[in-house]
């Protein structure tokens, strides 16, 4: 690796590990976890047979397809996790700004929305073991956005550059294109929509999602080379005192790895474009 190489990953070290500054006042609702009953979560699931799961949108890991079903491979997870251990599941629609305070008010008992690992919010709640990791991409109008490539995008121009709000992806974004106007959005599908029509000149997200939307719109898309500004890894989450739950979701998790069953669906979501007409 090149010395400039060597100065972006350190670079990208100093910024993840800023990521997701936690307020203090979200430090300070510690209640929120403490306010359980005396049972814990997967002894009321046990008894009560219903897993609920907070669910926030982020394609292709969570979404609703064109007939408002949630589908995605998290949602192949939690369907094969809930079947497995004879649970019914309550999916909850989530939001991505509320979503963690959520889960601590136990508003539900698990989190899925494609969510990335990050030691601070580790702070707030606890990560399932990752089930994948994913680099950073970006896809671009190819009329706004003509031959610039990712450095002049990086000195600043008039380009707007779209990005999930609340996401690590956000944060990256700004930190490496915030010469440009980088606008934080809230619904993943319009802003797909939106960089197709060219009200976006681009769109900074987590592979597959860029690639995937080149391939399915060749002649309105293509994809930026932003892959080394680095990776996440995606992990279900549960509230912090809840261990023993995040102990099964662990041990399933391994023994569908093992299986191969998970690497089966993972290939199906990450590695074909299908999934981008189902959000149609």
């Amino acid at each position: 690796m090149n010395s400039l190489g060597v100065v972006r990953r350190l670079m990208l070290l100093i910024v993840v590990a800023g990521l997701f500054q936690i307020p203090n006042a979200a430090l300070a609702s510690t209640t929120n976890d403490s306010t359980s009953s005396s049972e814990g979560s997967l002894a009321v699931i046990q008894k009560n047979g219903v897993l609920k799961v907070g669910v926030a949108v982020n394609a292709p890991w969570v979404f609703r397809d064109s007939n408002g079903q949630w589908s995605g491979l998290e949602i192949d997870l939690l369907r094969q996790l809930a079947q497995d251990m004879g649970w019914k599941l309550d999916l909850v629609p989530a939001s991505w700004q509320n979503s963690i305070e959520d889960l601590r008010a136990h508003h539900f008992d698990m989190l899925a929305s494609g969510l990335s690992i990050t030691p601070q919010r580790a702070l707030l709640l606890k990560f399932s073991r990752p089930y994948g990791d994913y680099a950073l991409g970006m896809v671009v109008n190819r009329q706004t956005i003509g031959m610039d490539d990712a450095t002049k995008l990086q000195s600043g121009s008039s380009h707007t550059i779209g990005v999930l709000s609340g996401t690590v992806t956000a944060a990256t974004t700004k930190e490496y294109f915030g010469q440009s106007k980088v606008v934080e959005i809230h619904d993943e599908i319009q802003a797909i929509k939106d960089v197709r029509a060219g009200k976006l000149d681009g769109f900074m997200a987590e592979e597959p999602v860029p690639t995937a939307l080149a391939k399915t719109y060749p002649d309105q898309l293509r994809t930026l080379e932003v892959q080394t500004y680095g990776r996440t890894a995606h992990g279900f989450a549960v509230r912090r005192n809840d261990g023993d739950l995040l102990d099964v979701i662990n041990a399933w998790l391994t023994y569908q790895q093992a299986s191969g069953w998970l690497r089966s669906r993972e290939d199906f979501w990450i590695h074909h474009p299908d999934w981008v007409q189902l959000t149609q």
